[in-house]
This record gives structure tokens, sequence and C-alpha cells, in this order.
């Protein structure tokens, strides 16, 4: 599985990054400012695969974080992994050549891991089938009870009519015994009771019928009353536990609430309160779990007992209507099961694996990785393919020597990524070496420990006597080397500024290394250093700002490659930076023409001539680091679709470029805009556009004679040509220099600049 983007919500000052790519080469840079989101990107891809956060990441509208990441696959791989995933999910999963798992977060601040994507998409189409069965038989059953209420209330008034006919016929009984005893024979009356007595016997027959009849439709019915009585118990069952759910999580919202500004993780073992609610709720979501798995197979169960299945068939038959509703699969079963084989997600710490000076090889066997220095050492001893083993030489002296010879190999291993030397010559070396305790140690007397060195001609010191860059290159090279060198599971390595105490050129040997390992790892990295960017990997970069760039309360937002053009002149800083501007205030503009200039001292000039002739145009002056990184800078500005010019001189490195660049970048263009504004021949560079007398007294401030062009004269004197042509446009802006001071030919010179910028449109 490999990593090729990821989405993260909720968390920080992240809402939602949306689906972000990272480079296909394994290397991924972020920039961006401070507080700009880079750190928050690190971190919720970290925990995404721990799972543990606190509640400090949680926004202020207490919104739970959702991690997701999607990875590359071979094809049908997906299915090897699991038993009999069904037809249907089978043909999907062997399809596929990428998984999206997500990890989502709840009210108890812990989270479950899930499958998303297609496959969810599958599951939920799936899910949603079970649940429109299920509703559909709740409607059915609620139809049959009500039916069953309604001939219950049909059989209470049966019984009560009935009540009122055996009223009757008894009164008629009595009144012809009273007939009898008065020996009154009034043949009308009798014929008449005898008609009335004979109705109320139909009526009762009837009646009678009416209910045996109800009775057995009732007796028949059994079961189904039965299916729902039971169904309502259990519905308001989930009730009472959604209504105590609901309760414990607003108090758990209210804790967050009061914690959100402070770093503890959730488990706090001595707030017995507060473990009493965690304990509550997590207790009440099982509960309500189990409570929802059997109402659901209640309400399956009872649709086999409405279409007139006994109540013990019925129970069989469950299993065969869930398995042909449901896959035996659901996101939270695969989730857990292909993350089993998700790459670690490892967050490089900073002095987290410094090199000790001395460690017990007690510790080392037993590992206690409570130790200071422990992980640093089984990092030196993973370099040089060591185990406890090695040490077990006799000879004293063939180990000595087998010693000296890996120190030897490490240090040659070693140079090949740190370029840095001590001097012009003198690169520092790594040694170790094994010696026992001598009698004053106590217990320890006769025990073997490690000790370490790092040295260089000068002298032999230990780890902590060097030098803070030293150690954090050499704790940053052993860790990612040492996790190379692991074949046990594939790794996603995130650092957070790498070789913030580096030199330039040693920040250099940071990017050597990530080149080194990444078709063993995949590295995402932060930085501000224009060091840890190359321009001609632009896509690698993904630049982080804020949406409100004045508020610490605006969301992040991930800009890639092909968006940079919307991207903060701040946050573009480090590659403006590589581009040759390092101006602060300056920088690309969408809303101006872009003039790419040669390099940074022409910058300073045009610059200090658009002051000085009070240009008005919409002109950003763009430099380059040098010539030949013009047509790349116009690349990029192409594909950020801004409008640009290139601004060349006439030697000859520029001539060439002229032409490269009508070949290739301008080629295309058809409106009849001249986008090469070519100086003509007397100017070789930005320099010459100044008369010698003008750049002598303005910005040699020297009355030495002058018998060369200008730009001639700085090259053969070596003169730091950045540093005079920028105190030259420094004194422009202080007023120190005003148009007046020039003479005929420098202000000609300058007319003519601004004449060709005057025609850009």
């Amino acid at each position: 599985m490999k990593l090729t983007a990821f989405r993260i919500r909720n968390f920080r000052s992240i809402v939602d990054t949306g689906w972000q790519s990272i480079s296909p080469d394994n290397i991924t840079c972020l920039i961006g400012q401070n507080e700009s989101g880079k750190t928050s990107i690190l971190e919720g891809l970290k925990v995404f695969y721990s799972g543990v956060i606190s509640e400090d990441v949680l926004r202020s509208d207490l919104s739970l974080p959702e991690v997701s990441c999607r990875f590359s696959i071979p094809e049908g791989w997906l299915i090897k992994i699991i038993d009999n995933p069904g037809a249907e999910l089978k043909e999907l999963l062997s399809g596929l050549t990428h998984l999206e798992l997500t990890r989502r977060w709840i009210a108890d601040l812990t989270s479950v891991i899930n499958v998303s994507g297609e496959i969810s998409n599958y599951l939920d189409s799936l899910e949603n089938a079970w649940r429109l069965y299920l509703d559909d038989i709740s409607a059915k059953l609620e139809e049959e009870m009500k039916s069953i209420d309604d001939s219950e209330a049909s059989l209470l008034k049966l019984a009560e009519e009935e009540s009122e006919i055996r009223a009757k016929l008894a009164a008629s009984d009595v009144k012809g015994i009273g007939f009898r005893l008065f020996g009154k024979k009034a043949a009308d009356l009798i014929v008449g009771q005898n008609s009335g007595f004979t109705g109320l016997k139909n009526q009762l027959n009837g009646l009678k019928k009416h209910k045996e009849e109800i009775i057995e439709e009732l007796r028949k019915k059994q079961s189904v009353k039965r299916a729902g009585e039971k169904l309502k118990k259990l519905q308001e069952k989930n009730t009472l536990i959604e209504n105590h759910l609901r309760e414990l999580s607003i108090k758990l919202e209210e804790r967050h609430q009061k914690m959100t500004l402070l770093t503890q993780l959730i488990d706090d073992e001595t707030d017995h309160e507060w473990r009493g609610v965690l304990n509550d709720y997590r207790k009440t979501r099982s509960e309500l779990d189990i409570n929802m798995a059997e109402l659901e197979k209640h309400i399956a169960l009872s649709g086999y007992v409405i279409e007139g299945s006994s109540e013990a068939d019925a129970a069989n038959k469950v299993s065969e209507i869930i398995q042909s509703h449901k896959s035996q699969y659901n996101s939270d079963v695969l989730g857990r099961k292909y993350f089993e084989y998700c790459p670690a997600f490892e967050l490089f710490e900073d002095f987290g694996s410094l090199l000790p000076n001395r460690i017990d090889m007690d510790d080392i066997i037993s590992g206690n990785d409570k130790v200071e220095g422990y992980k640093a050492a089984r990092n030196f001893l993973s370099l040089a393919h060591l185990d406890y083993s090695f040490f077990q030489q006799p000879s004293s002296r063939i180990l000595k020597q087998k010693i000296e010879n890996l120190n030897d190999s490490l240090t040659h291993n070693f140079h090949d990524f740190w370029q840095q030397s001590i001097g012009k010559n003198n690169k520092i070396q790594l040694q170790f070496e094994l010696d026992h305790y001598n009698s004053s140690y106590g217990e320890k007397a006769g025990k073997p420990y490690l000790e370490f060195w790092i040295k260089d001609e000068g002298e032999r010191l230990y780890p902590k006597q060097r030098s803070r860059g030293v150690r954090w290159f050499l704790s940053f090279y052993m860790e990612l080397m040492a996790s190379a060198n692991l074949n046990n599971r594939q790794m996603v390595l995130l650092v957070d500024e790498p070789g913030v105490s580096l030199h330039a050129r040693a920040q250099e040997d940071v990017l050597k290394v990530f080149e080194d390992i990444k078709d063993k790892i995949q590295i995402i990295y932060t930085t501000h250093s224009p060091n840890l960017v190359e321009i001609n990997k632009l896509h690698r970069v993904l630049a982080v700002q804020r949406d409100d760039l004045d508020s610490l309360r605006s969301t992040t937002r991930i800009l890639d490659a092909l968006r940079l053009s919307q991207a903060s002149t701040d946050t573009l800083t480090p590659l403006q930076s590589i581009l040759g501007n390092s101006i602060p205030g300056e920088g690309f503009s969408s809303e101006r023409i872009n003039l790419i200039v040669n390099d940074t001292g022409s910058f300073y000039i045009l610059n200090a001539i658009i002051l000085l002739m009070g240009f008005k145009g919409k002109i950003c002056v763009i430099p380059s680091t040098n010539v030949s990184s013009i047509p790349l800078l116009c690349n990029i500005l192409m594909g950020w679709s801004m409008d640009f010019a290139v601004l060349l001189f006439e030697n000859e490195e520029e001539v060439q470029i002229a032409e490269r660049l009508k070949n290739t970048v301008f080629k295309t263009d058809s409106d009849g805009t001249e986008l090469i504004i070519r100086m003509p021949a007397p100017y070789l560079n930005s320099e010459d556009l100044l008369s010698t007398l003008d750049f002598k007294n303005h910005i040699l401030y020297t009355r030495e004679g002058i018998t060369v062009p200008n730009s001639e004269y700085i090259k053969e004197k070596e003169l730091p040509r950045n540093f005079i042509l920028s105190r030259f446009l420094t004194d422009v802006k202080a007023e120190k220099i005003k148009v007046t001071d020039f003479d005929e030919e420098t202000l000609e010179n300058f007319k003519l600049i601004m004449d060709m910028l005057g025609g850009l449109k």
C-alpha cells in the first residue's frame, strides 16, 4: 500500500483540506507561514495511524476530527485479504487499484477506522436496502398490530353487546314466569314475547359466531402480537438508551469545551468523576449497539412471522434473510482488516533519537526503551547490521578489529550524505566501542557497555559535546536510514521543519537523505527554507495558508503546484527565494505584469529606475536566480496563468536564452504582443543603463577612471554587485538620489526602458 492522497477535516485550524494528492515520487514538501496549519497536517496524518488525540486538536465548535487516506494497491490485492466476500463485493474489490480508509473520532475521543470511497458506497447501498427492507417489515408489523388492536376492540364491543342481549333475554324469562304465576292467558302478549325472544336469541348466536371468528383470527396472530409487543419494548429501550447517550454526550462536550486549550489526553486517570462519565458513555454505546442488533434481528424475524412461519422457523430463517440483504463485511470490519496492512505513519521528533555517550548492553538486549538514547543506539546497531551475537566473539583482538572496520564503513556511508567539514578537509567520523565497567561501578562491574564518539582530526568528543546541528543531522540520518532498512512494514515519514539548526549546505544534505530513502519510505515534510525546496520539482510542493491571513481563527487551505498563483507572497517565500526574489514585500502578482529579469542585481536597478521616473504602469519585477533559470520561471508563471514578460540584455548568455524562449515558451503566442524585451547592443547588463559618470557617482562612490562598460568593470574588479546595487535602490528610496542628479545620457536610457515597459499590456 502506498499513500497517494489525504483529506483532513475538523482538526485544529483545518475545516476540510479536500482531497490532496501527494508527490508520486514519494517526497512531498509543505510550505507556508507560521500558524498556517503545516504542522497540523502532519499531526493529522500521524493520528490517522495512532488513533490517539487530545482535546487541544478540537475546533471551537467541537466538531470531531476525521482523517482519510487513499492508497494505491495492486489490482486484485483486496480480495486476497478477506474470505468469501460474496459475488458482487468480490467483483468490485478485484477491479480496484486504490483503497480509501477513514478514521473518525466520536464524543469520548476514541475512534473507528472504516473503508470509504467506492467500497463504502457499495456497502452503504446494501445497508440502505437493508434499512428499506426493515422499514417495510416495520410498517407491515405496525399495520398488523393495528389490525389486532382493532380486532380486540371489536371483541370487547361484541362482548358488551352480548351482555346486553343476555340481560334482555333474562328479562323476557322473568316476564314469562310472571304470566304463568298469575294465570294470565294473553295470547297476543305471549306471541309478541316469543317473537322478541327468538330475535334476541338469533342476535346472540350471530354475536357468538362473530366472536369465535375474531378469536380464531387473534389466535392465529398470537405470534405476530408477541412480535409486535417485543418490538415496542425494544424500541422503548432504544429510546431510553439514546436519551441517556445524548445526556452523556452533552457532558462530554462541556468537558471538551473546558479543555480545548489544554494538551491533556482524554484518559485522565486522576479525575474519577470524568472517568465515570467516560465509562458510562462507552458502556451505553455498547449497549445501544447490542440493542440495535437485537432490534434489527427481531424485525427480520417478524417478517417471517407475518408471512405465517412459526417463531421457531422464523428464528432459523433470520440469518438467511440477513445474508441476502447484507454483506458479511461492513465498513468497520473491512476498515480494521485493511488497516492492518496500512503503512506506518511516524512523526520524526527533533532530538527524540539522540545518540547517547554510553549505553549498557543489558538495556539494549532487554529492549529498555526508557533509558536515555535507547532508540538512537538501536538505530546505530541497525545501520551496522549488528545484533547481540556479534559481541560474543571470544577473541578481543578480532572483535576490536571488526568494530574498527564497522566504524570505517559507518563513517564512509555517513559522508555520502554529510558534506560539511571542519576546516577544508576535516570531516567528522563516527565511532563506537565495546568496553566493560571496572570495579568502581559496584554491581555493574564487569558488565559490557557501548560508548559512542564523534571524532574529528582535532579531538574525539562524546555526541553531547558536539554542535546542535551535527547532533540533529546524525540523529536524523540514523533514524531515517535505519527505518529504510526495515522490511516488515511500509512507512510514511512525517518531518516538521527538518534542519532548522543546520547551515544552508547541510540542509541540502537533508534532501540527499530524502532522495536516498524515497524508494523505501514516503516523506512528507514542512519547511520555510528555500534550501529544502527543489525548484525543478514543483510537483512536490503543497502551499498551506489561512483563508484570512489576518485572522488566526480562519481556516487552513492547501494549494497544489497548479494553484500556487493563488497563494500569498509570504506563503511562497521559499519558492521566491530559490527563484531569486528574496525582497520583502515583493512577489508574483496575478493583477500586474510580472517582468522577469536576469538576477537580483537587475531587480534593484529596475526598481530604482521605476521609482526615479515615477512609472505608473502595473509592473512587478521578478528576479531569476540566474539567466539559465529564466525559462523555468517562465514555465511556472505560464502554468499559473499569470501575465509576464522577459527583459534581456545583449550579452552572449541572454542572446541564447532569447532564442530558446522564442522557440519554446513563446512559440504559440499569436496576439502580436512582444513579450521578450531585448535591450540593444551597448547594454550588456542593467548597470550599463547608467552613464559611466553616474555609475561612479551614485553606485561606486569613487572617482576612479572607467574605460570599459559598467558591467565589465564590476566583473574585473570582482565587486559585490548585489550589495552595491541594493545600496543604490536604498538610497533612491530614501531620496538621497533624485532623478535630477543624473546626466542626459542616463536619463535617455531611463526613458528608453520606461517606453519599453509602457508598451506592455
